[in-house]
């Protein structure tokens, strides 16, 4: 084959090529390079509306609030409303290394013969609830006193009384679970004489 015969090959397959890349190419646009009519995939299992609270009943008398929590959270179709509780949390001991008993109310106060003891669930939170309540407690406190949003029972079902049976059998606490969804801020200051600390209930939809 006669060397210009080769030269003019070699062309003809390089423009080829470059022809067929420049076809076949389609590059992802950038959000700047998009047409004003389209707009980027959003996440759809990422909520866009905040949740809105109304205030509920008194922390106190412990009855009249644990039998609205039992009966009047949840909708009329039958879903749960999220709740915002004030929550005292205990760690097991001064390693903090698990929680201990939880209830609620502001301060020790609070706890006497009818306290709601709660059975805190986190499977639904992103960082553990140890682990937040280890940063946002004082270190030098066994204790503290936060405002929890969830909601009332568990986030799954499970019907167990040979469980129930053990814990009567080892004189435990009522507990009523509460599966919590975020934690708030500290309850630092305490209330004043004849104030009422109150829960709040999601608000209903408009």
């Amino acid at each position: 084959m006669k060397a210009s015969n080769l030269i003019s090959l070699i062309a003809v397959v390089v423009w080829g090529c470059q022809t067929s890349a420049s076809v076949n190419s389609s590059p992802i646009p950038l959000t700047s390079q998009l047409n004003p009519k389209e707009t980027p995939m959003t996440n759809p299992m990422r909520p866009t509306n905040s949740v809105s609270f109304i205030p509920g009943p008194p922390i106190q008398p412990s009855s009249q609030l644990l039998n609205w929590l039992n009966n009047e959270t949840q909708t009329a179709s039958g879903s749960r409303k999220r709740l915002r509780l004030p929550v005292v949390i205990y760690f097991q001991d001064s390693y903090r290394l698990a929680l201990g008993d939880s209830f609620i109310g502001t301060s020790d106060q609070d706890r006497d013969q009818d306290t709601i003891f709660l059975s805190l669930s986190d499977v639904a939170m992103s960082i553990s609830l140890l682990s937040t309540l280890r940063d946002i407690c004082p270190k030098t406190v066994n204790s503290c006193a936060v405002w929890l949003e969830g909601y009332w029972g568990s986030l799954i079902d499970f019907d167990l009384p040979e469980l129930s049976a053990l814990r009567e059998d080892q004189g435990e606490n009522t507990k009523s679970p509460f599966s919590v969804l975020k934690v708030h801020e500290l309850i630092q200051e305490q209330p004043e004489q004849n104030e009422e600390i109150r829960v709040f209930i999601e608000s209903p939809s408009p």
